[in-house]
């Protein structure tokens, strides 16, 4: 009886969560509309991620995260992060969109980078306070008009899973460059060098 009723009171605690974390809801609403477009392995990570996020939150961290190098691990050099971004970038870039190698080589990166990244930073960084508020209300004002325009452009396709060029979405707008060897290549290598970033951050 104990445990069914801390099971409740977790799940209680993250659906609030859910209700006050705008990254949380936001999360969610994104992969539901992932899976009914047509991306369901997309919708289930970004889905999983949002519900541990959530459930992480919720529960509060007990003790501050250490960083990477101070429990002794070595970062790698930049221009072996460059070189092998490369690399992967050309081999999955030679598969073609949504095939099961790329979609797979694209889940193992992702994964493993929220993976890495889940329990703190990867590098020591000072605390510089709150975000300005202009520049936070700035970001959400571009952020909010990129979710309507990409939602109203969805809704107006023939259907959720066909592509419209009157009402183009952003995957739309990035079949042409996507549609070639080059440019699969050149938006993986960007995205990787993207993410390698962000984890350092």
């Amino acid at each position: 009886m104990t445990e069914s009723r801390s099971a409740a009171a977790t799940v209680r605690a993250t659906m609030a969560v859910v209700i006050r974390e705008p990254v949380v809801a936001i999360m969610l609403v994104w992969a539901f509309f992932d899976g009914i477009s047509g991306n369901p392995i997309h919708a289930l990570l970004v889905g999983g991620v949002a519900i541990l996020l959530g459930r992480d939150i919720a529960l509060g961290e007990p003790n501050p995260p250490v960083p990477l190098l101070e429990r002794g691990g070595r970062l790698p050099a930049w221009w072996l992060v460059v070189a092998l971004s490369a690399v992967f970038a050309a081999v999955v870039g030679s598969f073609p969109r949504y095939s099961w190698p790329t979609t797979a080589a694209i889940v193992a990166i992702g994964t493993g980078a929220v993976a890495l990244a889940w329990r703190g930073p990867l590098v020591a960084r000072p605390d510089t306070g709150r975000l300005p508020r202009p520049g936070v209300l700035a970001w959400v004002a571009v952020l909010v008009a990129g979710a309507l325009w990409e939602l109203q452009a969805l809704l107006l396709q023939p259907s959720l899973t066909a592509d419209s060029w009157q009402h183009p979405t952003i995957s739309t707008l990035t079949d042409p460059v996507l549609s070639t060897h080059l440019g699969r290549t050149a938006i993986m290598f960007a995205w990787l060098l993207a993410g390698w970033f962000l984890l350092r951050q």
